[in-house]
């Protein structure tokens, strides 16, 4: 049985649930009690047979041919239950240590088996390959003997500098037929062959672990070949064969002995040390593996170093481009590979707080990895500055003085002694404090966000920049003050100008004594345009005595990553004024309004605005889902949700914009941002009716159709409000008379680990060209109610691009099509649902299904692409699924990096009426980029009303996310 025999058992269903198919079906069969031959779908595997933590064996023998057949005549219809069967066998005994025992060693089969069981989701701690004698000749022990070639000793002897304790670990020993070690370097030139020039196999030294490196474009069946050779040809208890750079392989080193003196059993430090790389290949028996374990070095010694480490990186500024490896910047939380050394040192400090968690790496293997990078990063300035003292006077240069990076800096000072004095640590209840607020280098002792503003991204201005800043107590309760403004000024380097706002810490009685806990949200703004927010907050106790207690101290945190563009600030187009939806630190939901200078709390009841908005999407749904569509805007049915609409609008308006101290840029303002600073805070801003609510027999404002063609209404029905009961007129709905521009994180993860600035192309470059190419996924069930619903939508782009479009029937074929054509539009009309293995939401095109939480960049946009993406995702009401956080339109906007403009609809679009409405949105698109350039902002505006006008109901709950401020244009061609 060859490769391509078991690759057949990948398809159908996800690739996920067919891998774990796959596997469940490889340890049926290496298992007799389990019974390949007898194995049937609607029976309930036992695994009394299999013991917790133990060995879980793989593979297939030459007389499970007939029955692989059968499965896989029939595989569509067993993966679902094979894959639960895998899930309740892992949670049952946990993560296992697997064995491939493949009767045909086959080279290519048995790589690929490897590479398949070595995937992080079906979570086996490590894989190996049954090869070779069962025995256990070499006991492993500290210090770890290395024998290499002489010209790889200083490469050894290197790891001890960075190991914790390093010369109790390693230690070198030459290339000799004469010596024993623990594990043998293999010559890169070994031979196989008698006669042939290089290291014959058999004046390779006796040893434990035979480790061969091999390049990385090596193929895995080649690498798995030699892997093989070696573990039958030398004198060895077992073969490690890892594909890797040369640059790489100190790494791998490094982490493989970092991980070993964490107590790692070796087969599972090897999985653990290559996480980055191509899979490892380890040929061994179980034997020897279940007691190759070296005695753990002490995380407590390594936590030290790592605290003192820290503390020395924090005032390292000449380290700025530290390179980090992809595993310990997972560990960290970190996504750049390359920091300062201040960066690091917080990201640090930060994991060293966190709570000891199942997967969290061995301490050792941290400071390891640490050390190497700065060690790295110190001999790569050492080198450039003797290289720039030995040159001749006449060549040589001072040293390119690299910018100090600037930091969002939050501190806390205390004035009540009379003298200013700065709080580091806990806070005491029912105090007054400062915060002292700017933007700039790093000062000793100052508390900041670990990312800097990268300035290579900041615009050039000779003039720098008025900043506003607003600070927000989100402690909760009524001691908290309400939200103050400042102005900063920001020049084109160094420092910026310091503000501070006072505030009162939550008093005795409220922390009680376990103590409680301040937190502030600040947040940068430039023309009512949100960059930046951050969150700055500090353990409260209520006696000096009870400081000594807690740990930690004060800390400000990134909460949404700043957005500014590669041009003056004063070419955007400014707000009139912002919403940042959040909640506070009690969990009550709220807005926050910023309008020049005023800013203020909104209070919001998030159980009330919930059930507010399942009634406005049950309005929706009673045209959505009927089989005929309104003949027009006259309509009886439309004019009917109108008015239902208004008045569920009109108290919204009230609660939120009808009140005092709510300025005239939110309730007169036309360009609104909207900040949804947690998943799931949703505020139907599209809904606000600004006239006063008609009774429920109002007839349609005479006035109506020419409010729809210019955004506004002035006929006196609305100025007399007993009148105004009498007439409903679409020109009272927000989202048909203003640009309402959503910004939505996915989840505070993300925001952490990419605080530096988002690049916004400059105006002539921040364009989405319609159509040079378009990809168009549709699920099968569009067609489901009306036949001919994805024919007029094929109909349209046909007409209007020809030749320019392409559909494609699964996701594969999907992000294959985004990476080799770069689509300006990405046109979706999916199902939504959910994985029943895995409880995640999902989105269906064709009738493959793909969860939300594989749902990536290459799906959204070209690798290394700067244009902008459309994308129009539309169906079963994508925009507010059941689990706030799995919300399919924020993961399209995480994928599209700052690139993709998201229009979807709160409402349930059934083919019917998806297919219909899709095809007059493309229309209307085509006639828009046809007459000129357009804002996306203002371009959906004004196709909500053009549509309404025509008696589609849909446009009443279609919303706009991402910035607005990308424009739709015709191709050159």
């Amino acid at each position: 049985m060859n490769k391509h025999f078991f690759r057949r058992f990948e398809r159908g269903g996800s690739w996920h649930s067919a891998a774990r198919a796959f596997a469940m079906l490889g340890v049926v069969a290496a298992h007799p009690q389990l019974g390949l031959e007898r194995f049937r779908l609607d029976e309930r595997l036992n695994f009394g047979g299999l013991s917790s933590g133990g060995l879980l064996r793989f593979g297939f023998s030459p007389r499970d041919r007939a029955a692989l057949e059968q499965f896989d005549a029939l595989w569509p219809m067993w993966i679902d239950s094979l894959a639960m069967s895998w899930e309740s066998l892992i949670a049952k005994l946990g993560r296992p240590r697997i064995e491939i025992a493949q009767h045909d060693e086959n080279p290519e089969v048995l790589a690929y088996f490897t590479e398949l069981l070595s995937q992080e989701f079906l979570g086996a701690a490590s894989v190996h390959i049954r090869a070779g004698e069962p025995r256990l000749e070499r006991p492993l022990t500290w210090p770890l003997e290395v024998i290499t070639q002489s010209s790889q000793r200083q490469r050894i002897e290197a790891l001890r500098e960075d190991l914790s304790g390093g010369d109790e670990l390693v230690r070198w020993l030459p290339l000799d037929s004469e010596t024993t070690g623990h594990m043998v370097l293999v010559p890169s030139d070994i031979s196989f062959v008698p006669g042939s020039p290089g290291h014959h196999a058999s004046e390779i030294p006796s040893s434990a672990i035979a480790l061969a490196f091999v390049p990385e474009r090596k193929s895995a069946a080649g690498a798995m070949a030699l892997g093989l050779k070696l573990r039958y040809r030398l004198d060895t208890d077992a073969v490690l064969v890892v594909r890797t750079p040369v640059q790489k392989c100190d790494e791998f080193w490094l982490a493989l002995l970092c991980e070993l003196s964490g107590g790692r059993a070796l087969d599972e430090a090897v999985l653990l040390a290559s996480r980055s790389r191509a899979v490892p290949f380890l040929l061994s028996s179980w034997e020897f593996l279940a007691k190759a374990k070296l005695e753990a070095r002490g995380e407590e010694s390594a936590a030290r170093e790592l605290l003192r480490l820290s503390e020395a990186m924090k005032d390292r500024f000449e380290l700025g481009d530290l390179a980090v490896p992809e595993s310990l910047a997972r560990s960290l939380g970190l996504e750049s590979l390359e920091l300062s050394a201040p960066e690091l040192a917080s990201a640090l400090q930060r994991f060293l707080s966190e709570p000891v968690g199942e997967r969290r790496p061995s301490l050792s293997a941290v400071f390891g990895q640490l050390r190497h990078a700065m060690r790295s990063a110190e001999k790569s300035l050492d080198v450039a500055l003797s290289q720039n003292l030995t040159s001749p006077p006449a060549e040589r240069q001072k040293p390119a003085r690299k910018p100090q990076p600037r930091y969002l800096q939050a501190n806390i000072i205390s004035t009540e002694g009379g003298d200013a004095v700065h709080e580091p640590g806990a806070l005491l209840a029912g105090r007054t404090y400062e915060a002292e607020v700017h933007i700039g280098p790093v000062r000793s002792g100052s508390r900041f966000v670990w990312k800097p503003f990268p300035e290579k991204d900041l615009p050039s201005s000779p003039a720098g920049h008025e900043l506003t800043i607003v600070f927000a107590d989100i402690s909760g309760g009524r001691e908290s003050l309400p939200p103050q403004l400042a102005r900063i000024y920001l020049g084109p380097d160094g420092a910026s100008t310091h503000c501070s706002f006072k505030f009162v810490t939550p008093s005795s009685e409220r922390v009680g004594a376990s103590g409680g806990r301040f937190s502030a949200r600040i947040a940068v703004l430039y023309r009512n345009r949100v960059l930046q927010t951050a969150l700055i907050s500090a353990p409260v106790v209520s006696s000096v005595d009870a400081r000594a207690q807690v740990g930690r101290g004060v800390e400000q945190d990134m909460e949404l990553p700043p957005v500014l563009p590669d041009e003056s600030l004063g070419e955007r187009t400014p707000f009139d004024a912002a919403l940042v939806l959040n909640h506070g630190a009690t969990g009550a939901a709220g807005a926050m309004l910023v309008e020049n200078d005023n800013v203020r709390w909104i209070d919001i009841d998030q159980s009330d605005l919930d059930e507010l908005i399942h009634q406005l999407r049950a309005r929706l749904d009673t045209l959505t889902q009927t089989d005929d569509r309104p003949t027009g805007l006259d309509d009886g049915r439309l004019v009917k949700l109108l008015i239902a609409l208004a008045n569920q609008g009109g108290l919204l308006w009230s609660m939120v914009i009808d009140q005092p101290g709510i300025g005239p840029g939110l309730r007169q303002g036309r360009r609104l941002q909207v900040l949804e600073a947690r998943s799931g805070t949703f505020l139907p801003m599209e809904f606000f009716y600004e006239f006063p609510p008609p009774h429920p027999e109002a007839q349609l404002c005479p006035n109506a159709r020419q409010a729809l063609e210019t955004g506004e209404c002035d006929h006196a029905c609305h100025r007399n409000e007993v009148l105004a009961e009498d007439y409903v007129c679409p020109a009272g709905f927000w989202g048909l008379t203003r640009v309402l521009e959503r910004q939505r994180v996915l989840d505070s993860v993300h925001a952490r680990a990419d605080v530096g600035l988002k690049l916004m192309p400059r105006r002539e470059e921040r364009t989405i060209p319609l159509l040079l190419k378009g990809l168009v996924g549709a699920s099968h069930r569009v067609d489901n109610h009306d036949a001919g619903s994805m024919d007029k939508v094929r109909h349209v782009l046909m007409t209007l691009w020809p030749d320019c479009t392409q559909e494609v029937k699964g996701w594969k074929e999907w992000a294959t099509a985004v990476q080799q054509h770069a689509p300006s539009l990405l046109l979706l009309l999916v199902h939504t649902g959910r994985e029943e293995s895995t409880d995640v939401a999902t989105i269906e095109i064709a009738d493959e299904a793909l969860a939300v939480s594989r749902l990536h960049e290459r799906h959204v946009r070209q690798k290394d692409s700067a244009g902008g993406v459309l994308v129009l995702l539309l169906g079963c009401s994508p925009v507010l699924p059941t689990v706030k956080f799995q919300s399919v339109v924020g993961r399209f906007l995480w994928a599209g990096r700052g690139s993709a403009v998201v229009v979807s609809s709160i409402a349930n679009m059934l083919g019917r009426h998806a297919g219909p409405t899709t095809a007059e949105l493309l229309t209307g698109l085509g006639e828009l980029v046809r007459h000129g350039t357009v804002d996306v902002g203002e371009a959906f505006v004004r196709l909500r009303r053009k549509l309404l006008a025509d008696g589609d109901p849909l446009m009443l709950g279609l919303v706009v996310y991402g910035d607005v401020d990308w424009y739709l244009v015709a191709p050159a061609s």
